[in-house]
């Protein structure tokens, strides 16, 4: 009889840990003889940028999060990992305030953060909230460092970087592409506004596979910006969009959209007001563990 206990089946076993909050426990299969890890960080929040009744900028766009993905020998891990999903920034809802950071996700040998029990981490340091005070976007997370987690040797891994937030400022919002350099984007930025006139917010612009429909800036005076979308086959999704600009000396401008899972919130369009309005929030983080036989 021929053994081909030593050659992996084809049967998978797909577990997908959502943002809590909290500290989640993974238990290893038995017979499983390798384990995949998707490891995703949330999005940050859109910024809501000072408001004025003649001239005010557009909030910038949130930045995606880092991705690490990784193949470990399953033998070489404990029966029970610790992961922690980064969750989304929120969007900022008071006048000079930067959207929220996204959160950093986290697998475990024990529920902590730190490098000596780390398996991996999806960024160096979190994903940024678009800026208060000029309306740029947030700036993208450090791709992570595997080597500095002294169990990432244990496997193969591969860093992936995020993705910035677009800028908002003093003209139309500026706009992201889907798949442009990643799985996922940034939250686009705001328009701004004066007593004349308004601009739009920037947009995600559809890329030509997949990701085919484009999520809309807010085109009209105080439009809201769309909220960005994606697919967990193929894994890859969008920003928010941002909101418009609100023309003349009175009234909020549009809202900034949100974010997909590990994408940025968009920024608000230009206002004299807060109050109505908010920058996008960024989407949660994700990890998915997949589990050979």
């Amino acid at each position: 009889m021929l053994d081909l206990s030593h050659i992996p089946s084809q049967q998978q076993q797909t577990f997908i840990l959502y943002a809590t909050g909290d500290w989640q426990t993974w238990n290893k299969p038995r017979n499983a003889k390798f384990i995949e890890i998707f490891c995703l960080g949330g999005g940050a929040g859109g910024s809501l940028v000072a408001v004025a009744g003649t001239n005010a900028s557009g909030g910038g766009g949130g930045a995606s999060g880092g991705i690490v993905r990784g193949l470990i020998p399953a033998f070489l891990l404990p029966d029970t990992v610790y992961i922690l999903v980064g969750k989304g920034g929120a969007g900022a809802t008071t006048a000079s305030t930067v959207g929220g950071s996204g959160g950093i996700s986290y697998v475990s040998l024990q529920p902590s953060t730190s490098e000596q029990t780390l398996i991996c981490k999806s960024s160096t340091t979190a994903p940024a909230g678009g800026t208060a005070a000029t309306g740029n976007g947030g700036a993208a997370p450090t791709i992570s460092v595997v080597t500095l987690s002294a169990f990432g040797n244990l496997g193969l891994f591969t860093a992936i970087a995020g993705v910035a937030g677009s800028n908002g400022g003093a003209n139309a919002g500026t706009s992201q592409t889907a798949l442009a350099t990643n799985l996922v984007t940034g939250g686009a930025g705001g328009g701004n506004k004066t007593t004349t006139i308004f601009n739009a917010g920037g947009s995600i612009v559809s890329a030509s596979v997949i990701l085919t429909s484009r999520v809309n800036g807010g085109i009209a005076n105080a439009q809201d910006g769309d909220s960005g979308y994606g697919t967990l086959q193929p894994f890859c999704g969008t920003g928010g969009a941002g909101g418009a600009g609100r023309q003349g000396g009175t009234g909020a401008g549009g809202r900034g959209g949100d974010g997909w899972y590990g994408c940025g919130g968009g920024g608000t369009g230009g206002g004299s007001t807060a109050t109505g309005t908010k920058g996008g929030n960024g989407g949660d983080g994700l990890v998915i563990i997949t589990v050979i036989c």
